[in-house]
């Protein structure tokens, strides 16, 4: 009896299509529905018992011959319609012993097919079970696969931007390595919007007071510098977005902020937002807004200019 053990393990694993029979499952526990997704490749576990009939109640419609019982008719009877699936077990089935039950859809939907192993338990059987598909369709597999692509694309950039940027000088060289000196404009020039008095208004309901604002240019950039203290609050705030508006309305595109620390309450810390702009560019009133994360709490100030680069004939 034990040398004939090996062989009815394999013939068992080659009868259900797996390496190992799984674990017997907990019989006596209530039904729960048996949910199908794309996401999930795992096989769902059913308690059938001898002369016990158990029916599974499909939630999408089944063509004829969709279900298939890999078993003998003289062990499993299978009686099926659109959406509704009866098994019952003869006691040629021996308690222990697994089956296996196929489902095919052709809606062309994912999951297209499942599987649900069947173990044969001396007394209890689930009498009826709901079996729920949660189908996905080609389109979109497709854009989950085109959003994945962006992805990685959009790693990619930024994989290649910071390599290029470690063989960079920092400090003064970097400035100069990054063509942001200017070369004959002279360098950066910056101005105190606070000093001596400020040139900036700040907004009503601001969940924070800008309390020194600098703004700067370079050949190619422009950079708003702000000393923020959080008015209220215990949670601390760090600045995840802004905006940077002209009178007319439209919006320069910023650069991803840099904010030297989380900002607590009654604290100071700097903020510098940076966006892109030639030495004609960037002329005029801005209204710059920052927010944290959900945007519950906010700055805006409004009046910012920025100054001439160096050597420029702009007023």
């Amino acid at each position: 009896m034990l040398a004939a053990l090996p062989l009815l393990s394999a013939v068992l694993a080659a009868t259900l299509g797996v390496v190992a029979p799984p674990s017997p499952p907990d019989c006596e526990a209530a039904p729960q529905p048996l949910v199908l997704s794309a996401e999930s490749s795992a096989p769902l576990v059913l308690c059938v018992s001898p002369d016990t009939a158990t029916t599974l109640l499909f939630d999408t419609s089944l063509a004829p011959g969709a279900v298939e019982v890999q078993a003998s008719e003289q062990e499993v009877r299978l009686a099926q319609g659109p959406g509704v699936v009866t098994l019952v077990p003869s006691a040629r089935l021996l308690p222990g012993e697994w089956r296996k039950l196929t489902v095919r859809f052709g809606d062309g939907a994912a999951p297209a097919l499942a599987t649900v192993l069947l173990y044969v338990h001396p007394a209890r059987a689930t009498r009826q079970v709901e079996v729920q598909r949660k189908p996905r369709t080609v389109e979109s597999y497709q854009r989950e696969v085109a959003e994945q692509k962006e992805q990685v694309r959009q790693c990619q950039r930024e994989n290649a931007q910071l390599r290029a940027s470690q063989g960079k000088p920092e400090g003064l060289r970097g400035l100069v390595s990054a063509r942001l000196m200017g070369g004959d404009l002279g360098g950066i020039a910056s101005e105190n919007l606070s000093h001596p008095k400020p040139r900036y208004t700040k907004r009503n309901g601001n969940a924070l007071d800008a309390k020194r604002v600098w703004s700067y240019r370079s050949s190619t950039r422009v950079a708003v510098e702000l000393r923020l203290q959080l008015l209220s609050g215990e949670q601390l705030w760090v600045a995840e977005g802004a905006t940077l508006v002209d009178a007319r309305g439209r919006e320069v595109p910023v650069l991803p902020l840099w904010q030297a620390a989380p900002i607590a309450l009654g604290k100071f810390q700097s903020v510098v937002v940076e966006a892109e702009a030639s030495t004609e560019e960037a002329q005029g009133s801005y209204t710059l807004k920052l927010w944290e994360a959900g945007g519950a709490r906010s700055v805006t100030v409004e009046g910012i200019v920025f100054p001439p680069a160096p050597g420029s004939t702009a007023p």
